[in-house]
């Protein structure tokens, strides 16, 4: 079954698996479910340490458990993953499948058809423009725990350029926090993936709702 057309809202959950230990997976489940009976409508999967077999049953028990709610899920990474478990798309970057390819393989597998694309730079972001992807990230913004020692934080002043040049939506990524969201937002991003601000907490549905709050009363465009 197609997936519906991609809802993009202003805040973007990210829920990781930090290892392929059971307990890790049942971390990331609980927190995906818990995210979902919150009201988060879309949310990504991101499994590093997990071989295919392993990701995707855990897709396909977050893509079970969000049927009767609607939730979309996007994969990181792995289409073929996002395909066999039906999810709502895939997130790739330059690393992985080319965004057509990926296409092709979650329309052979009459799987959604979301593809987001990882950009890091304005060259990136004016190059992926004109790539048939629905929406661009781009980071990290900030220092972030994923990407310490990887890639150095890109800063507001280019994401806000990003943003200007970019002809698709913008999902700034990386060390964004409840705080520093609205500058994300003010700087022109669509919305903001989070990762770490939510792992962090003691209180995640009450940590949700704030950014539920946040997200409601910034000005619409």
């Amino acid at each position: 079954m197609t997936a519906p057309p991609l809802r993009l809202p202003r805040f973007y959950p990210i829920v990781n698996v930090a290892d392929a230990g059971d307990a890790a997976i049942e971390r990331a489940y609980a927190m995906a479910t818990e995210l979902a009976d919150c009201g988060v409508t879309l949310m990504q999967l991101r499994a590093k340490p997990l071989g295919g077999g392993a990701m995707t049953a855990l897709a396909k028990r977050l893509v079970e458990a969000f049927r009767t709610s609607g939730v979309q899920l996007i994969v990181n990474d792995r289409a073929d993953v996002a395909a066999a478990s039906g999810a709502a798309g895939v997130h790739v970057g330059d690393e992985d499948l080319p965004i057509e390819a990926a296409r092709r393989v979650l329309s052979a597998a009459g799987s959604g058809s979301v593809v987001g694309y990882s950009t890091h730079s304005i060259a990136e972001a004016i190059a992926a423009s004109s790539f048939d992807a629905d929406y661009l990230g781009f980071g990290p913004v900030f220092e972030s725990p994923t990407k310490a020692g990887v890639r150095d934080a890109r800063g507001l002043e280019l994401l806000s350029e990003v943003c200007r040049v970019a002809t698709l939506p913008v999902v700034a990524i990386g060390g964004i926090t409840l705080e520093t969201a609205p500058l994300c937002w003010e700087a022109g991003a669509a919305s903001v993936a989070v990762i770490s601000d939510l792992e962090r907490t003691t209180d995640l549905r009450g940590r949700l709702a704030e950014w539920q709050r946040a997200a409601r009363e910034f000005p619409s465009a």
